[in-house]
């Protein structure tokens, strides 16, 4: 099976014009690369595949938490470090596929998550510069996810910043429609655009949904982190009503409660239409438990009227499926991941200090 010649959206007029705004200042922007290093470490799931498949096993048969691995790294310098990109991901596949997890279902087992600029020499620009280094991009990711596809492995295709939001998603919208069954991608609730690509997913579609990570200009994104969380909900809603399988990616326990409160138990949604999925490192391991055993959906009743009762009963049954996002890659291209994780959540760095110095 092979993809058609992508169909490319030219970004619109905004977002041509709008320039990548400058990182705002942060402890983080100060910090050597070692320390970054040092305090990120929690979040991460090593330097190798091997690394990130061994914790991937020991989350699961210590917690039944399941897993997503990522291959750190991004904006690829030449066609031969793309070339590897597609090798590093095909191993990883056959690295999963060889050692699965022993779970009841496929919905539970590890998936990949990848990154569109790990396959393409340059960003997206308006006009024809970078068309030829896309249809490249675009094929690597088509092989990868066939590849995929033909040993049973899930995979995500990520969002990154406003310049690759049109690629990645008319690349997603390609393949699904070229048949790919494995591949589902992320919306970022920040972006203004997103109240209009969100029209064109379907039921045969999976969705990350987050917030976003990447500092974005306030002509096309929300600028206060109250309206994005509030899009997660509206958003995943949507995406709910049309059939889509969802992916919460939160670790705002306020969030997690409007979602279930809000959406989950009035629409009478299946535990099996969504999932949620948490930063490795991040402290939320009690909610997390509560999730997955259905503890947490007990909380529902009380403000929940009496004829949801029953259905909430199959809530706490059935249990939340948690997903753990491993990232893993080396120090050399990990560091700019973690500085902008440690930027986006200051809190991060007092739990890398904590961990440094074994605090609880």
């Amino acid at each position: 099976m092979a993809a058609q010649t992508l169909v490319k959206e030219e970004p619109t007029i905004v977002e041509e014009m709008v320039e990548r705004p400058r990182k705002p200042k942060s402890i983080a922007n100060l910090l050597p690369e070692r320390l970054v290093l040092a305090l990120a470490k929690p979040y991460l799931a090593g330097q190798s595949a091997y690394q990130a498949l061994e914790m991937a096993h020991n989350i699961y048969n210590e917690n039944g938490f399941s897993s997503t691995l990522d291959i750190l790294g991004e904006d690829m310098q030449n066609d031969d470090d793309c070339e590897a990109s597609v090798l590093a991901y095909q191993n990883l596949v056959d690295s999963i596929a060889k050692n699965p997890l022993k779970c009841p279902s496929n919905r539970q087992q590890m998936t990949i998550s990848m990154k569109p600029s790990m396959f393409s020499t340059m960003a997206p620009k308006p006009g024809e510069a970078s068309r030829g280094a896309l249809d490249l991009a675009f094929d690597r990711i088509n092989r990868v996810v066939e590849y995929g596809l033909k040993h049973k492995v899930n995979m995500t295709l990520e969002a990154e910043d406003h310049r690759w939001t049109n690629f990645q998603l008319e690349a997603y919208f390609a393949l699904i429609n070229a048949g790919y069954t494995n591949l589902g991608t992320v919306l970022q609730s920040r972006l203004f655009r997103t109240a209009q690509d969100i029209k064109r997913f379907d039921s045969r579609m999976r969705v990350r949904m987050v917030i976003g990570i990447y500092n974005e200009p306030a002509q096309i994104a929300h600028v206060d982190k109250k309206i994005m969380k509030a899009r997660v909900v509206e958003y995943a809603q949507q995406l709910l009503s049309k059939g889509a399988y969802v992916e919460i990616a939160s670790h705002d326990e306020n969030c997690i409660n409007h979602f279930l409160k809000d959406v989950v138990v009035p629409g009478r949604i299946s535990a099996h239409s969504f999932e949620f999925q948490f930063l490795q490192g991040v402290p939320r391991r009690k909610m997390q438990e509560r999730i997955l055993t259905g503890q947490y959906f007990d909380d529902l009743k009380a403000s929940a009227p009496a004829s949801a009762s029953d259905f909430i009963e199959h809530l706490q049954n059935d249990g939340g499926l948690i997903r753990m996002y491993l990232p893993f890659g080396t120090a050399e291209v990990s560091g700019a991941y973690c500085r902008r994780r440690l930027m986006e959540n200051p809190n991060m760095i007092t739990y890398g200090i904590k961990n440094l110095f074994g605090i609880k």
